[in-house]
């Protein structure tokens, strides 16, 4: 515990020194319009003024035709998750009573960093169900956190955080369960299985699987195991009703409903996930390369967990996968799998105990050094994407697609986002000799190639870092 309390804290500092200096814009900023009616009315639906002229109608807010009124499309636990910081600030005396504007980011980011010491706790403790060594727990967290794509939505004011700290905390649960038998564990795991299910309605597939996997260790049906998927259908069945008017509209279905369907092509979105340069897991994830060499040792030590994690993984990769949106653009990696992903790398936890075991060997040792050739390589990557904004890939890409420079839109497509934000730092003194610009100078004017030029330079010395930024960002 007291290792835990520690590597917590460290967590904590490290996090701090390093928060945003921005706000990530996109879906956090509708459900932050419902956290401030939540705590300003006391009601989720968001001012009509305000929420009728958001963007496209349904993009981010729903018109209830019901009664008229305007409400965020997405899962009500959203809000919930961004009233601490706002009743903070509006406990500071801050005003937060104007629609539409930024609240506090300094109060975000400490919500963020306090996530993020609870996360590494909660990693800790799983990983101690699987290898006893102290300094391999503590590499499980550090890898985690910080050698993976989960270091960006630490900082990022989004919900991936949140959604991998209730599913750790439900595996956590389910895996003492798994255990015991112990009814309260189970009880856990299923009210946290509500929390991501009102984050995200396509959670509820969890539902049935903890169901199964509940029946598979009782061998009867029993009221902890019918009656909470049936509570939580009939809550998110309510919350609909309330916002959407109907129990059986999600908020999805007022804006491009087709991009979450499952009509699209399931080789594209495995492909995808497993190898694709931007989206796969294992480029963002290098921890669950080592998981596949320890899949068979974890398997045979810790089968029930391992039917658990296969139990969650296939039915999720399969229908997102299946989804036309199945990257999650505006984003970054694989953000619709992120919940998962730590969980997926506990079995490289026996591997890496069977790789110190026999340091003195040879294979051993290039394992080792194989293992923290990658984190490393990882980490940096990680680094260059923090270093700058939140949309600095999509920014410097977009003009090229204006420009219908195919080619060049193409080396950003075709690339890890780390790689691209590390040539624009590195070429940041002379971004004329970017790998993608002569080609994009080619297609258009002179103006335009040396404005561009400024304004990546703008987003270059931007950055994005809470103690370094302008006076005047917001």
């Amino acid at each position: 515990m007291r290792a835990a309390l520690v590597l917590a804290a460290a967590v904590a500092v490290f996090n701090f020194a390093g928060m945003p200096g921005q706000f990530l814009d996109g879906d956090p900023a509708a459900w932050r319009e419902e956290a401030r009616s939540i705590v300003l009315r006391g009601e989720l639906s968001v001012p009509r003024e305000f929420a009728s002229r958001f963007f496209e109608p349904g993009q981010y807010f729903v018109r209830n035709e019901s009664n008229g009124r305007y409400y965020s499309k997405y899962g009500v636990m959203n809000a919930l998750m961004s009233l601490p910081p706002l009743w903070a600030q509006a406990a500071a005396g801050s005003d937060i009573s104007t629609p539409g504007t930024y609240p506090s980011l300094l109060a975000f980011n400490l919500w963020n960093v306090a996530l993020s010491a609870l996360l590494a706790a909660l990693l800790y403790r799983l990983a101690s169900l699987y290898t006893p060594r102290v300094s391999v727990r503590v590499l499980f967290v550090i890898g985690t956190l910080y050698c993976s794509a989960l270091w960006f939505y630490q900082r990022a004011q989004s919900s991936e955080l949140y959604q991998v700290v209730f599913f750790a905390a439900l595996f956590l649960c389910l895996a003492r369960y798994l255990r015991t038998r112990a009814t309260g564990w189970l009880a856990g795991a299923w009210v946290f299985a509500f929390f991501l299910v009102f984050t995200r309605v396509s959670f509820g597939l969890l539902l049935p699987i903890i169901a199964l996997l509940a029946w598979r260790q009782e061998r009867k049906l029993t009221l902890g195991i019918v009656l909470p998927p049936l509570v939580a259908v009939a809550l998110l069945g309510c919350i609909n009703y309330v916002k959407f008017g109907s129990p059986l509209l999600t908020g999805y279905h007022a804006w491009r409903p087709e991009v979450t369907a499952l009509t699209g092509s399931l080789a594209d979105g495995l492909w995808g996930f497993l190898f694709s340069p931007r989206f796969s897991v294992f480029l963002h994830y290098p921890l669950l390369i080592l998981s596949l060499f320890g899949a068979a040792e974890f398997w045979r030590r810790h089968r029930p967990d391992a039917i658990a994690m296969a139990a969650v993984l296939v039915p999720f990769l399969l229908l997102t996968s299946k989804m036309p949106l199945w990257a999650g653009e505006f984003g970054y990696g694989p953000r619709y799998l992120l919940f998962m992903v730590p969980i997926l790398s506990l079995p490289a936890l026996p591997l890496v105990d069977a790789i110190i075991e026999r340091i003195g060997t040879w294979r051993a040792r290039a394992w080792a050094a194989a293992t923290l050739a990658c984190l490393a390589y990882s980490a940096y990557l990680q680094v260059q994407v923090n270093r700058l904004s939140f949309w600095a890939y999509y920014d410097a890409r977009s003009v090229l697609e204006v420009a219908y420079s195919d080619s060049a839109a193409d080396w950003f497509r075709d690339r890890h986002v780390g790689v691209i934000c590390a040539d624009l730092i590195r070429y940041r003194s002379d971004l004329t000799a970017l790998p993608w610009f002569p080609e994009f100078r080619r297609k258009v004017s002179p103006q335009i190639a040396e404005q561009y030029v400024r304004e990546l330079g703008r987003l270059i010395d931007r950055g994005n870092w809470y103690w370094s930024r302008p006076t005047s960002s917001s």
